[in-house]
């Protein structure tokens, strides 16, 4: 199995495909690489896709401080893309993705293979009452005993897929959430005051005519105009899709793709 170390850590990552350019998917809090399934089987005749298990999560490392993790992640990212695979590449990032993907940005500056972002259903930081949501609902769910925290979190994640959703998308989805160690994400969450104290979301670089695309889902942070990463990337492409919630990228994998793959080739 392939591992990217670092730092004494080891980030578990997958490459499917070929072509001259790369894209790269970072899935989201209490998932796995593998979440991307139906997006590397889109993309693999054109591109080498890209998929990570991050820090703390699946196959890669677990040793790590939940609250500085996106940054860890961001940092052996950044390392695997240029040294590894070493082509030009679009980040797609889902979800907890949203601390991850500014750091990629930061860790850019100065880089030639990051060619483009795409921010899917990510939560923008930047406002001290969205930071101050996140950490109360993680420090609530912290304080719950084990049962009572796992029951919670599977009500609260259940939310997140929603209804509408076939077995099949929802085992999909369910499968690396039940691997995971709640308290530890949880953590996570609960450090969103330190670490955007520390890496600020609302000085992520804007850099001029680099390309950004932001989807979200209207039944999820499409209906908090405040939670949007629109509210810093002003220029930025934007897509709602109005009647789906945070997963729309296997509900509404078809749509998703195609518009993935339009941005793509919008930058080429």
């Amino acid at each position: 199995m392939p591992y990217y170390d670092f730092q004494g850590l080891k980030l578990y990552w997958e490459s499917e495909g070929s072509g001259s350019r790369a894209l790269l998917f970072i899935h989201g809090l209490m998932g796995q690489g593998r979440i991307w399934k139906h997006q590397c089987a889109h993309f693999r005749d054109n591109y080498e896709v890209i998929t990570v298990d991050l820090f703390g999560h699946g196959r890669s490392s677990k040793d790590v401080d939940p609250v500085w993790a996106p940054r860890l992640d961001a940092e052996a990212i950044v390392g695997l893309m240029e040294s590894i695979v070493g082509k030009p590449y679009v980040a797609v990032g889902h979800s907890f993705a949203s601390n991850i993907l500014p750091e990629i940005l930061r860790l850019s500056l100065s880089s030639s293979f990051l060619k483009g972002i795409v921010f899917v259903d990510c939560t923008y930081q930047g406002l001290k009452s969205v930071v101050e949501g996140r950490v109360k609902f993680a420090d609530r769910m912290l304080s719950l005993p084990h049962e009572s925290l796992v029951f919670e979190t599977e009500d609260w994640y259940t939310a997140l897929i929603g209804e509408e959703v076939s077995q099949e998308d929802r085992e999909l989805i369910l499968e690396p959430f039940r691997q995971s160690d709640l308290r530890w994400m949880f953590k996570s969450v609960a450090g969103a005051a330190e670490f955007t104290a520390k890496y600020p979301p609302q000085e992520t670089p804007i850099w001029e005519n680099f390309p950004i695309f932001i989807m979200e889902g209207g039944l999820s942070l499409g209906m908090d105009f405040d939670k949007s990463w629109a509210n810093h990337f002003r220029r930025a492409k934007y897509f709602l899709f109005e009647d789906e919630n945070h997963f729309f990228f296997i509900t509404q994998r078809d749509k998703f793709n195609r518009l993935v793959e339009e941005f793509l080739n919008e930058i080429r």
